[in-house]
Formats: structure tokens, C-alpha cells, sequence
């Protein structure tokens, strides 16, 4: 059965690896703050459900992800299997369109009121929704690539009409 990790570790193996065909799973594992047993079994899962796929006829040890199933995930099936809602207020960073670069990206205006995942070295104070993945804050702390495709997501996680429609093309212009 998928879990919310699996879908953190197909979007980070769209990123360009500096130049490398693809990362190690320590490699990949350390980029998304996990052990390489946690990463190994992500992608497994991943390969099982058809978010990733073994390239044919490649040595590349590491599947790459099947863009077309990751959109229609991403877009139709995420927000049911693992919605997002505001609750408490704390201190976070900042994710949806409360994110600088996805409220650009999608020209809408950042909300009154943040929505932030809790984090302690947080800039900005507001309602808090529940990562993806746990240690997705420590990462997109790290890598703001990350950051921004997360952010992203969580806007088809939490919001409804104009602004998740805008975020689903903004994800379909990002895999095509």
C-alpha cells in the first residue's frame, strides 16, 4: 500500500541530480532525510502502484517517475487519500499559495492568514496543516526545488476551485 512518503520520493526523483543520471538510494535517502531502508521500500511501493518504472534496457539502477500516472495521482487522487486541514496556529514555513514563489507562480494573491507547516526555524506564523511526510519541513528547509513542488501539492491538498485548478496546471506544465 502507497504511503505519503512514496509520493516525496517520486516527485524528488524528477529533479536533475546534478548532472547525474539518477541518485543512489543513500544518496536519495539522505536528500529526503530518511534511511536508505525507508527509501528502498518507497520506491518499491512507487514501482508496484506505477508512479516510477525501470527504464528499459538501462543499467540505471534507480526507476524513474511515470509522469503521466504521477499527474493524474497528484491531481485526481492525493487530496482524498490524504487531505490537508488548517488547525492550530504556530510558527512554520509557509506552504500552498502562503509560499512567495507558488502564489507567482499561480498569480494569486498570499492569504491574510498563512498556512504554514510547524517547523522551529519557521519565518512566518499562521495555521498549520500537517506535511505530506513528517520530516517534509527539515527537507524543503534544504532544497527549495522541493519546497516549491510541495508547496504546490498541498495547494490540491487544502484548497478547492480557482486556486487548486490553477495548481493542477501549474503541476501539468511541470511534468510535461
Amino acid at each position: 500500500m502507497l504511503k505519503p512518503q512514496d509520493v516525496v520520493i517520486s516527485i524528488k526523483l524528477l529533479q536533475d541530480w546534478k548532472g547525474s543520471a539518477a541518485p543512489t538510494y543513500s544518496e536519495l535517502a539522505s536528500a529526503l532525510k530518511m534511511s536508505p531502508s525507508e527509501a528502498h521500500a518507497g520506491v518499491r511501493r512507487s514501482l508496484e502502484v506505477g508512479l516510477l518504472r525501470r527504464p528499459a534496457g538501462s543499467t540505471q539502477r534507480m526507476p524513474v517517475p511515470v509522469r503521466m500516472a504521477l499527474e493524474e495521482f497528484l491531481i485526481c487522487g492525493l487530496k482524498y487519500i490524504w487531505p490537508a486541514k488548517a488547525g492550530a496556529t504556530a510558527r512554520g514555513m509557509p506552504t500552498c499559495s502562503s509560499s512567495p514563489a507558488v502564489a507567482r507562480e499561480l498569480d494569486v494573491p498570499q492569504p491574510e492568514t498563512p498556512l504554514v507547516w510547524r517547523h522551529p526555524a519557521g519565518t512566518v506564523r499562521g495555521e498549520i496543516i500537517l506535511p505530506l511526510y513528517p520530516k517534509v519541513p527539515e527537507v524543503c528547509a534544504d532544497d527549495a526545488w522541493m519546497h516549491e513542488w510541495l508547496a504546490l501539492v498541498d495547494v490540491l491538498r487544502c484548497k478547492t476551485g480557482r486556486e487548486a485548478m490553477l495548481a493542477a496546471n501549474a503541476i501539468r506544465n511541470r511534468l510535461a
